[in-house]
Parts: C-alpha cells; structure tokens; sequence
C-alpha cells in the first residue's frame, strides 16, 4: 500500500463520515420545519387569545344582562 493509496482511503472515509453528518444535519433541520409548522397549526397566537376572550367576556356581559332582566320581570310579577 502505498502512500498515495492511503491517503484516497483516508480521504474517502472522510467524505463518507462528512457526507453522513451533513444528511443528518439536513434531517434534523426538515424534522425542524415539521414542529413548527405543527406548533403554528395546533397552538394559537396570544392575539387570537386576546381576541376570543374579548368576545366571550362580551357575550358573558350580555347573558348577564338578559338574566337580571329576566330577575327584574320575575321580581315584579311575584311583587303582584
């Protein structure tokens, strides 16, 4: 074996090892890509949280509105 043979041997493997790295880098980096496209599809933003408690506590208000009217009605038909 001579020292230009082991010199292409040694040069291959470390192609092979650099070419596994980089595959398993690239890997890693779509696995990646996936989380977050599955955190942006399952988790909601903190203005769309914002947004939905707004509404709710607005639609809270006017039950509690409609109940208290409800109240006053019964209120004055058991003064009668």
């Amino acid at each position: 074996m001579t020292l230009d043979t082991a010199f292409q041997i040694a040069l291959g493997l470390a192609a092979l090892f650099g070419g596994i790295f980089i595959r398993r880098l690239n890997q890693d980096i779509h696995d990646l890509g996936k989380a977050v496209e599955r955190i942006r599809d399952e988790y909601q933003r903190r203005e769309d949280a914002r947004n939905n408690y707004t509404a709710m506590m607005d639609m809270m208000k006017e039950l509690r509105t409609a109940i208290e009217r409800i109240d006053n009605k019964l209120d004055r038909k058991a003064d009668k």
